[in-house]
């Protein structure tokens, strides 16, 4: 039991890991914490057709 335990954990994490490298704009993120000045503004839109 403690090894499909351990199994799931993994791959949760594995899971997690690879949504957050592929999935996540980083630079988006850590915008906000760049000084004022060095900012860029980031406009979102959705694509309507």
């Amino acid at each position: 039991m403690r090894k499909i335990g351990v199994a799931v954990a993994a791959w949760l994490a594995f899971i997690t890991a690879a949504h957050l490298s592929m999935n996540v704009d980083w630079k988006v993120l850590l915008n906000d914490r760049l000084p004022e000045r060095e900012r860029k503004l980031n406009v979102a839109y959705i694509p309507v057709t």
